[in-house]
């Protein structure tokens, strides 16, 4: 189906709004700021790599400088890493940056920009922003993403650029390599853009696609495995053509020098992502057993340390409310459109002493 861009509803979706900080609950509720936990936002919650930090603050020494324009180090660290040319890289501030200026680059008003619900709703903001028309893929069990439908509306609508959440967000389902390849294929006039976001670093995921695939975009970020969200620097994979095309709107300086020194040295830090990957697979499994005694709790799809936790029919609005009264954030994922109807909440694990304390809580909600 196609939604309105202009309409009310579309517009004013914002994810981040939707969730709320420890600082905001903790004066609401009267809580103390350290007795807040925030299980809301899909982060490293183990932190940065310890080099990753020492290569930022040494960079502070230098923040009278403009960085280099070209991000040359950062470019050669990536595309060693991925196998790619240094040509096909194009960041940005963040992933809502790069998704941005994509955007702005590649349609114009007036373009169809498919996207599969439920997802990351900054790829419909974005583009109604832009004056696109949303042509939105919905799927019967909304925790999966159908690649025949979309495969049917790319051929259909032969919109000018699709986006791709694999790992989706929040749901955690995922399209394999050959789906991924089928469907740029099947739609050779639409820019396909496979978010990456929440995959595992060390896996190559569509990045080895894109050299076969010149309308296949493949977004990546340092902000969820790597640890380092607050330096808000991602980075889409494209041919140099459309690359060319994106850094004539891209802002000269739009990532500042120590984002970039500890984006390079958190990609020399293997053990790092390993010991994460280890460690969010045991919290899951730990979340999963502990949660077996109440028969209401059901986990619909997750990746890495991200959940979607069904709650059993019972109003996510008002669970929410009531773990933040305990000093516990949660998004409530009715948020995403798609899941308006569901009685969903999106979680992302901690540590243990952290998970058991929302495990408690969970268990006793009305």
């Amino acid at each position: 189906m196609t939604l309105n861009p202009q309409s009310a509803e579309m517009s004013s979706t914002r994810l981040y709004e939707a969730e709320t900080s420890p600082d905001l609950i903790a004066e609401r509720y009267g809580l103390a700021r350290e007795a807040v936990i925030d299980f809301s936002l899909n982060v490293n919650p183990f932190g940065p790599p310890s080099a990753a930090v020492e290569a930022a603050r040494r960079a502070c020494g230098a923040i009278h400088l403009y960085p280099d324009l070209n991000y040359s180090q950062l470019r050669r660290a990536l595309a060693a890493r991925h196998r790619v040319d240094e040509a096909m890289f194009f960041f940005g501030a963040g992933l809502d940056d790069v998704i941005k200026l994509i955007l702005q680059a590649w349609t114009s008003a007036g373009d169809d920009v498919l996207v599969h619900l439920p997802t990351f709703p900054r790829y419909e903001l974005e583009a109604s922003l832009r004056g696109c028309r949303i042509v939105a893929v919905e799927n019967d069990e909304p925790e999966l993403i159908d690649a025949g439908r979309i495969e049917s509306a790319l051929v259909a609508h032969k919109p000018a650029l699709a986006f791709i959440c694999s790992p989706n967000n929040p749901t955690g389902a995922r399209l394999t390599r050959s789906e991924i390849a089928r469907l740029a294929e099947a739609a050779p006039e639409t820019i396909l853009v496979v978010d990456e976001a929440l995959i595992n670093p060390a896996e190559e995921g569509a990045v080895g696609l894109v050299a076969n695939h010149r309308n296949l975009v493949v977004l990546r970020t340092f902000s969820k495995y790597f640890g380092i969200a607050g330096m808000r620097v991602g980075y889409a994979i494209a041919s140099p053509d459309l690359v060319a095309v994106a850094e004539v709107g891209r802002p000269p300086f739009n990532l500042a020098l120590p984002s970039l020194d500890a984006a390079i040295a958190a990609l020399s830090d293997r053990e790092f992502l390993a010991r994460c990957k280890a460690t969010f697979a045991e919290e899951f499994a730990h979340f999963l057993t502990e949660i077996a005694s109440d028969p209401r709790l059901k986990v619909r799809g997750h990746n890495a340390n991200m959940i979607l936790l069904d709650l059993g029919g019972r109003d996510p609005g008002e669970a929410a409310e009531n773990l933040a009264r305990r000093g516990l954030i949660v998004a409530d994922a009715t948020s995403f459109h798609g899941l308006e109807k569901d009685h969903v909440l999106r979680i992302s694990l901690r540590s243990r002493a952290d998970n058991d304390r929302l495990i408690k809580a969970l268990k006793e909600l009305p």
